[in-house]
């Protein structure tokens, strides 16, 4: 189920890496558990928590392409030196 999420919240419907997965899962958990899979909320949801996402997950959506890094520097406030 968290990989057809996480899907959702992607602005493709590509598949994910099981790195992508387990990197944002406790985010997706803690954040946006209430956006069910085709909610078109959840992508929303998880940009609007970007600044509290995890580092790890937010390195994980840089290196699959989801994210830009000056997405996640700029509007979320993640450094990445």
């Amino acid at each position: 189920m968290f990989g057809a999420t996480l899907a959702a919240f992607a602005s493709s419907a590509l598949a994910y890496s099981g790195t992508v997965q387990g990197a944002c899962r406790n985010d997706y958990k803690r954040f946006c558990s209430a956006h069910a899979i085709d909610d078109p909320g959840l992508r929303r949801c998880m940009d609007k928590a970007g600044q509290s996402l995890s580092r790890h997950c937010v390195a994980a959506l840089i290196n699959s392409g989801e994210v830009t890094k000056t997405r996640a520097t700029q509007r979320w406030g993640h450094s990445f030196d």
